[in-house]
């Protein structure tokens, strides 16, 4: 068996990417010999991991990783996320010693977070189509990250450094969906080192039967905070005449405290539950909801919910819609909260959809097929 080397860094808060991280491991283990290399980001940060912050690259990472190679001699490095334990350092070391690398990209932050302008970042738009930056809620820097000038001037030095290697000709990329491949296209990256790759469903969802009673509920699942639309998601949900229907929200980050003053009859904010039980609850549910003001890679909610014939309910924009069969009806314009109020109510006041659940499923197989997703990334790695 070829070895394959996968690397990730881990969020603070463990959301949909380390998720999918962990199913990919997981399901390439069936074609490959996979050892995975991960690094965790803490709070507080400690004194050498800041010292990286500032030079985008992480001494003790570096030899971990140098240490893994010599040992178990990869013939393929597979890299997710690098911010930032991991640090831009590893993906420079690859390509220095001229080792066979694909990185796979999630999400567009290394695009948000390379300007040191907020107009740069914004290009003449009131909101950031990729993370849902608000014109009105920044100043002449690009404060990527709201609670932290310092964070956001770190973070785009990283990027900075993170798109100069993504132009080295010797880098392979893989995208999610096909439309983060056009954005890399027009940002200049060469189509032909560019692969599709979207990520492998999760065992322990299509373990769950789907034929579980179904309560008068819909549900959020994932992180707590502004980018995700939950405070408009609410404030949508309840202009709701004579709802009888709960929405749930499951998760942390840092609008948490603010959502639990949302609790209410028909509205349930229950913080952090594992992952098991949140697929359990999925199941149970007549719909999963989404009001993200993010341009989403692959979202682990919707997909888990497809494979449990959960409708989904989403904004309609990137690539979302390629993992949901065309003409797809519970979809709202980004940032048109009237259209998300209208279908709220539509899903809300209507019986369990299980017609459009099983066509969900249905489609995602199709797309997400095992075999097919081990020959497309087999030919990516051996490009």
């Amino acid at each position: 068996m070829e070895k394959l080397l996968i690397i990730h860094t881990r969020y603070i808060e463990r959301g949909g990417e380390d998720i999918a991280v962990d199913n990919e491991v997981n399901f390439l283990k069936n074609f490959y010999n996979v050892e995975f290399l991960s690094f965790q980001n803490t709070l507080p940060r400690k004194l050498s991991e800041i010292l990286s912050l500032i030079i985008s690259d992480n001494y003790q990472s570096r030899k971990i990783l140098s240490d893994k190679i010599k040992s178990f001699n990869p013939d393929f490095i597979l890299i997710n996320n690098l911010w930032f334990k991991g640090s831009v350092g590893l993906l420079r070391y690859c390509l220095k010693n001229n080792l066979n690398t694909c990185i796979k990209l999630h999400n567009y932050r290394y695009s948000c977070t390379s300007k040191y302008s907020s107009a740069k970042h914004l290009d003449g738009n009131k909101i950031c189509p990729a993370c849902g930056l608000e014109k009105n809620k920044v100043g002449f820097f690009n404060r990527y990250y709201q609670e932290s000038m310092i964070k956001s001037f770190f973070a785009i030095k990283f990027a900075k450094r993170f798109i100069q290697l993504l132009e080295n000709k010797s880098l392979k990329i893989l995208t999610l969906t096909n439309h983060h491949k056009n954005y890399l296209k027009d940002l200049g990256i060469d189509t032909s080192r560019i692969f599709l790759q979207p990520n492998p469903l999760s065992q322990e969802s299509m373990a769950l039967n789907s034929k579980t009673k179904r309560f008068n509920q819909i549900v959020y699942a994932g992180r707590i905070s502004p980018e995700k639309g939950l405070i408009e998601l609410l404030e949508s949900w309840n202009k709701l005449e004579n709802n009888m229907c709960k929405l749930v929200l499951l998760g942390d980050g840092p609008l948490f405290h603010k959502l639990k003053k949302y609790t209410s009859k028909n509205v349930e904010v229950r913080g952090y539950v594992n992952n098991d039980e949140v697929l359990k609850i999925i199941s149970q549910s007549k719909a999963v909801v989404t009001a993200t003001k993010l341009l989403e890679g692959q979202p682990t909610l919707l997909c888990e919910a497809s494979v449990l014939e959960t409708p989904s309910l989403f904004p309609d924009v990137g690539g979302i819609k390629d993992f949901f069969p065309k003409n797809y009806k519970y979809t709202f314009k980004q940032y048109n909260y009237e259209d998300l109020y209208e279908k709220l109510k539509i899903i809300a006041s209507n019986p369990f959809d299980a017609d459009q659940g099983k066509k969900n499923r249905d489609h995602l197989f199709k797309s997400l097929n095992n075999n097919e997703l081990h020959l497309s990334l087999d030919k990516a790695l051996k490009k």
